[in-house]
């Protein structure tokens, strides 16, 4: 008996383990009241021209109705199973006894891309916003709208096709409007594929010659063809590259990082410089020149002080010679 027990009780453990883990969902919610399905997406995509359907799901629906708005007129589009627009792209689908309401667009274009709600009509108004998004398949080479090759070397030309529906069934070269083949008389030619929501197609052409100039197509079977024009140069570089490669000599081009402002400081320091080279060079030219005046001023006062020393000892004579007659 205890045995069974804790059977009974070990089963129930496992059992309320499962449910938490969200391996049993749990039971539809009872209520009067409709609301809105919690596993429904809020973003759907669809593809340039091919159908979008938008579903909204609503449980106790009772006797109110589900209608679909566009969100950027605020355009009512469907009230239940009845279309209320002129577009005939749009449609209302329900299946009586189901819980869901889809609006279908047939052909979708870039302006449908938007929000969209689905409505419920309670007082006050239950609505869930959807968010469709219109993809536009696009093709690209790589290095467009030119690409320049060197003589005898490899034209290697990728192409890149965005958001496709489904991968294209073959993707096609041409140059100037002529298929590109791995059997032609050319020789020398490569063709890759790489299919998948983002197809790669590389066109590889070994040894370039310069008859290989001209406009190169990139030609997949579902989308619209895109092209680049290939140079093939003998030595000479793309004029393109010619441009701006002079400049004129006595202008002092910046390094990185230096500030124009500095460019203008050193070359007024430099005037600086010289004017204050010049004004030394008269200081000292000054300064020689009070040297020379000093020396000739001291040269000066020596055979004037020498003249006085002369004229007052021959004083002393005179006077003394007179003193001495007189006494």
């Amino acid at each position: 008996m205890e045995t069974l027990l804790l059977l009974l009780l070990a089963t129930m453990a496992v059992l309320a383990s499962v449910r938490g883990q969200g391996l049993i969902p749990p039971p539809p919610l009872v209520t009067d009241q409709p609301y809105f399905d919690s596993s429904m997406m809020k973003n759907q995509t669809a593809h340039v021209g091919r159908q979008a359907e938008l579903h909204c799901r609503v449980h106790s629906i009772g006797n109110r109705t589900v209608s679909w708005i566009r969100g950027r007129d605020l355009r009512i589009l469907t009230v239940g199973r009845y279309t209320y627009t002129t577009d005939l792209r749009y449609e209302a689908l329900h299946q009586k006894g189901t819980n869901q309401w889809t609006l279908r667009i047939k052909s979708a274009q870039p302006r449908d891309q938007g929000t969209y709600e689905c409505q419920i009509s309670t007082k006050p108004l239950k609505a869930f916003t959807i968010y469709l998004r219109v993809l536009e398949p696009r093709g690209e080479i790589l290095g467009s709208p030119d690409m320049y090759v060197q003589k005898a070397s490899m034209i290697n030309l990728t192409c890149i096709l965005h958001d496709l529906p489904e991968p294209p069934a073959y993707v096609l070269w041409y140059h100037e409007n002529k298929s590109i083949s791995y059997s032609s008389s050319r020789g020398g030619v490569s063709m890759i594929v790489e299919k998948g929501p983002t197809t790669v197609s590389y066109l590889l052409i070994t040894s370039a010659r310069l008859e290989d100039t001209g406009v190169y197509t990139c030609a997949p079977s579902s989308l619209n063809a895109t092209s680049i024009m290939v140079h093939v140069l003998d030595g000479e570089e793309p004029a393109a590259m010619h441009k701006n490669s002079t400049l004129p000599h006595s202008r002092h081009i910046p390094a990185p990082g230096e500030h124009p402002a500095a460019v203008h400081t050193n070359s007024s320091s430099s005037g600086s410089g010289s004017s204050s080279s010049s004004s030394d060079s008269r200081n000292t030219s000054s300064s020689s020149s009070n040297s020379s005046s000093s020396s000739n001023s001291s040269s000066s006062w020596g055979v004037t002080g020498t003249l006085a020393v002369l004229l007052v000892g021959t004083f002393y004579r005179i006077v003394g010679s007179v003193w001495v007659e007189v006494t």
